[in-house]
């Protein structure tokens, strides 16, 4: 059986990091974002650190890697546009790259996540917090 995963990436935001998730094995995620209000001006971009590099809760490496731009969504007014990203394996957010304006930014990520009995865990951690 195939189940949808989803992960809260930012939710009713204008501004900051959101959410950073971690995918232990590549997999196709699908980035829903979502406009609330009349949005008139602002962005998201989806980004990805590469795959095991370890990094601190604000994001940063002690290695030196950095996040790179899967792409930039402009957020739609009371809509939702999707970005499909296959093969993202690591650190995943979506960072509003140009603050919201005359509303707010949801940004959900849906993945599917084969289960084939009621006790296998989902191989996603949430690794931080915070807007």
């Amino acid at each position: 059986m195939i189940a949808n995963v989803t992960m809260a990436f930012q939710n009713a935001a204008t501004t900051g990091k959101g959410l950073t998730q971690f995918l232990l094995e590549p997999r196709t995620v699908t980035f829903r974002v979502t406009g609330n209000g009349s949005v008139s001006a602002g962005a998201v971009t989806i980004e990805c650190f590469p795959g095991n590099a370890p990094i601190t809760p604000t994001g940063s490496s002690s290695l030196g890697a950095t996040w790179t731009a899967l792409t930039t969504i402009t957020v739609p007014a009371n809509a939702t546009t999707e970005y499909r990203a296959d093969s993202v394996v690591g650190s995943v957010r979506a960072r509003i790259s140009t603050p919201i304006t005359g509303g707010t930014v949801t940004v959900l990520g849906v993945r599917q996540e084969d289960q084939q009995g009621w006790s296998r865990r989902p191989l996603l951690v949430q690794m931080q917090g915070g807007s």
